[in-house]
């Protein structure tokens, strides 16, 4: 079993010696923030947990093709988001459903009145279905710079961009959720 403590870099190299059980360890250090990006790109779990399993095989197969030009983690996303956006183009826009909010999800909720957990899920329920009308691109950007925080210059490697290009998209992105949920935060402004 190769140690957690090793970079994503010594498991790689590892792993194209043919230590097969480094992948394992990429696997567990990865697979939240890539299941996090895809589930946020479809809005469907069950469609989230194979397409994320497709890109790590994928990574898997083609672990010989990495050189260590970016980081590991750079090359991972840029695998989750090609294979998610594949998905999402096939799925019929009446087939996409809208972000599951389990209320034993929800940070922060915990002795909260029933009515204010129906705002709250709506609230996300709405934002998602925004996150979910916006080109592949224009939500890639916004879940990786807004919602796990990648580095400007490590979104740029992922969408293979300029550093400049991510921003604007992300502002043009930004602009864009701001306009499809104005209508909604202005008719519950004293509710949020």
């Amino acid at each position: 079993m190769v140690s957690e403590g090793i970079s994503d870099a010594e498991c790689v190299q590892r792993l194209q010696r043919g230590e097969t059980d480094a992948f394992e360890a990429l696997v567990r250090r990865h697979q939240k923030t890539i299941f996090n990006l895809v589930y946020r790109m479809l809005g469907d779990y069950d469609e989230a947990a194979e397409v994320s399993q497709e890109a790590f095989l994928s990574a898997f197969r083609s672990i010989g093709q990495f050189r260590g030009a970016a980081h590991f983690s750079t090359w991972l996303y840029r695998i989750a988001f090609n294979h998610a956006s594949t998905r999402r183009k096939s799925i019929a826009k009446w087939q996409q459903r809208a972000f599951p909010v389990e209320a034993s999800e929800m940070v922060g909720d915990e002795g909260l009145d029933p009515a204010a957990i129906a705002e709250r899920t709506e609230l996300r329920e709405r934002v998602q279905e925004a996150l979910n009308s916006l080109e592949p691109q224009e939500a890639t950007v916004i879940l990786l710079r807004d919602l796990q925080d990648v580095p400007y210059e490590e979104v740029a490697r992922v969408l293979d961009v300029p550093v400049g290009t991510v921003k604007s998209r992300l502002h043009r992105a930004r602009q864009s959720l701001k306009e499809r949920l104005t209508a909604y935060v202005k008719a519950n402004r004293g509710k949020l």
